[in-house]
């Protein structure tokens, strides 16, 4: 991937076009291609603390500027009130994005770069400056400025920053705060330090400002590094939470020999169903607790269950990571309470969120693409069986919160005041699209459930529990009866106390999509042709149909507004993944089917690689042209139900 010059001076594109390296840890650097921060969560070293527990920004830019003769060129970008300063961007000749981002400057005869990169499994980073070309060496200066705060803050001139540096082993040490760990700074050769602690006030942030939140921060800078740079030369930065134990340089390699050797997995594959599935890797993680993760989008989530279950089978077990997809499984059946699945893993030692009702059941259909790839039966029932017993049981007993199986076998959640489904947005301290009752999608993984044990029973020779299939019988009597909406032709999103809500939603798709269903291929079709028809765009399908009064077409504003467009409308690229299953099930022309899908959706697997993210899929979209990427600039469901939507569309 790589971006021009006047690609680069375009600042409406350019400032919107972010990278994120990650280092499997939760952490993460990140900036825009110009290196000038639009938002709050980009930094240069932003790490998932155990203590204090969470994702905190300490190292929010490193500040370069080089001296040829008398002339010194500042090569970063920074917003201030009413200007940018300085407007280093001027000088970029190209950014190129592989595995991770590389600046190249040309200033007059002087050709330098700078590469950035995270270190697997570590709080570090490293910057590194080469010299291509000159007559003569130059002078770099670099000045660290320190955010030292929660990700979702802001940082402000204080009294409390201890700003002094103290000299270690090869290293230098800032300790800014009580309660915060220190940071620590060397280079790959000398380079001479002159202390001059001042605070560079007022940055701005452009995207908090339009999403409606603070949007200017004061950050910190100890002081200068200055040395002299020769051609063919380079030099390397390296800013980390651990006291440097070997060189620079040799991390540098080491880390690019990850890189490489990783990226060679994917070779022969088509390029961009190779990059999602490299790229893919920046959502799994380590977590504080020790346990694999997913990190469910960036910059702003955690882990999420929901997000975890559907987003799982993209990045590892349609992506070569068969044991990692298994060994997240295994986590996350440990956490299985009162029949229910976090719907938030909590970052340290405090309770998680069980607020959701439709993980425990995404839990199953995880497992469910696990055996169809590996058929590891015995892996399953030694690891996952109990978790899947006491769910389907504490469901069936009535014991699982805001949750009862209902005498026609259909499962009821919720209350007027609950959000229990993905559709959990809530706006001015109300849902905006109130869901209790029994919800379609709900249903349909729970049938996929029931009727995924008992395939798990017959293929491992347990006993099938007679209680299990005599809800499986119920359900295939009256799901249908239930639901269908016989004037439209498709299902009804819920089904509560005053009848059906027959607004025209998504949801009713994994009632086609999921292996098990319980409707007629003309009921499939049915629902099919109504999603084709006020649902799909290029971009994913849209939460709720435009022929309903209370559809909103583009998400944007404060928080609440945008929380009330949020399912309202707003388009959600997850669900391609689900809607080409379907399409794919019931086609008669499979061949033509395949080329309808391609057409619809390849934008998204094809020029949006570098509209927002690069080399990943955006969160959401809006619902109307020109469907501009929202949300998170990556989204781990995204990524993966592209992943699974190619593979699928491949016969895989």
């Amino acid at each position: 991937m790589r971006f021009t010059r006047d690609q680069c001076l375009n600042l409406e594109n350019s400032l919107r076009q972010e990278w994120i390296d990650t280092n499997g840890l939760g952490g993460y650097a990140s900036s825009t291609i110009l290196d000038c921060h639009t938002r709050k969560y980009h930094g240069l070293l932003v790490a998932n603390l155990k203590k204090p527990a969470g994702r905190f920004a300490l190292l929010s830019k490193l500040e370069l500027s080089i001296r040829a003769g008398e002339s010194e060129f500042r090569l970063s970008t920074n917003k201030y009130p009413g200007v940018f300063e300085p407007t280093g961007h001027k000088y970029i000749e190209s950014v190129e994005y592989d595995t991770f981002p590389v600046v190249n400057y040309v200033i007059g005869d002087i050709r330098l770069s700078k590469s950035t990169m995270m270190v697997h499994g570590e709080d570090t980073v490293l910057v590194r400056l080469e010299l291509h070309d000159a007559k003569k060496p130059i002078v770099v200066r670099a000045l660290p400025l320190l955010s030292y705060r929660d990700v979702h803050g802001l940082t402000r001139q204080n009294m409390y920053l201890r700003g002094r540096m103290s000299n270690g082993d090869n290293c230098q040490k800032i300790d800014p705060y009580e309660l915060m760990p220190p940071l620590y700074f060397d280079w790959s050769e000398q380079v001479d330090f002159n202390p001059g602690p001042h605070w560079y006030n007022n940055i701005e942030y452009l995207k908090e400002l339009k999403r409606g939140y603070d949007y200017q921060e004061d950050l910190f800078c100890p002081g200068t590094y200055e040395t002299s740079l020769a051609p063919g030369e380079y030099l390397i930065f390296r800013a980390s939470l651990e006291k440097p134990s070997s060189s620079s340089a040799k991390i540098w390699k080491q880390e690019l020999a990850r890189r490489t050797k990783k990226s060679r997995i994917f070779a022969g594959q088509p390029e961009n169903i190779a990059a999602l599935k490299d790229h893919g890797e920046k959502f799994l993680i380590t977590n504080n607790k020790g346990t694999p993760g997913i990190v469910a989008g960036y910059h702003w989530f955690g882990e999420w269950g929901r997000d975890t279950m559907i987003a799982l089978p993209g990045l590892t077990f349609h992506s070569g990571r068969n044991a990692t997809g298994f060994n997240i499984l295994k986590a996350w059946a440990a956490e299985e309470k009162h029949g229910l699945l976090p719907n938030i893993l909590s970052d340290g030692d405090g309770e998680s969120a069980y607020n959701s009702i439709d993980t425990s059941l995404w839990f199953f259909r995880a497992i469910q693409e696990y055996t169809a790839i590996t058929t590891d039966w015995d892996g399953v029932k030694k690891h996952l069986g109990n978790a899947m017993d006491s769910i389907l049981n504490t469901w069936i007993k009535g014991n699982a919160p805001l949750v009862r199986i209902t005498a026609d076998g259909l499962v009821w959640a919720g209350t007027p005041g609950t959000q229990l489904t993905w559709m959990d947005a809530n706006s001015q301290g109300k849902p905006v699209t109130p869901r209790y009752g029994m919800a379609v999608e709900i249903n349909a993984l729970w049938y996929n459930a029931l009727c995924y044990y008992l395939e798990f029973c017959r293929m491992t020779k347990l006993k099938k529990p007679a209680v299990i299939n005599k809800y499986k019988q119920l359900f295939e009597k009256n799901f249908a009866r239930t639901f269908w909406f016989s004037d439209g032709d498709y299902l009804a999103d819920v089904v509560a106390e005053n009848g059906q809500d027959t607004a025209v939603r998504p949801n009713q798709v994994l009632a086609v999509s999921l292996p098990y269903s319980p409707l007629s291929r003309a009921q499939m079709q049915g629902i099919i042709n109504v999603i084709k028809d006020q649902l799909v765009t290029p971009c994913g399908l849209r939460t709720l149909s435009p022929k309903n009064s209370a559809y909103i077409p583009f998400y944007h504003g404060n928080q609440d507004q945008r929380d009330a467009a949020y399912h309202q409308g707003t388009v959600w690229p997850w669900l391609v993944g689900h809607f080409a299953e379907a399409c794919m099930r019931i086609a008669v022309n499979k061949v033509a089917e395949k080329e309808y899908l391609i057409k619809t959706f390849e934008s998204l697997w094809s020029s949006h690689l570098n509209e927002a993210g690069l080399y990943g899929i955006s969160e959401i979209f809006d619902a109307n042209p020109p469907y501009r990427p929202k949300g998170c600039v990556t989204q781990a469901w995204s990524v993966a139900e592209i992943i699974r939507t190619l593979e699928m569309l491949k016969g895989n």
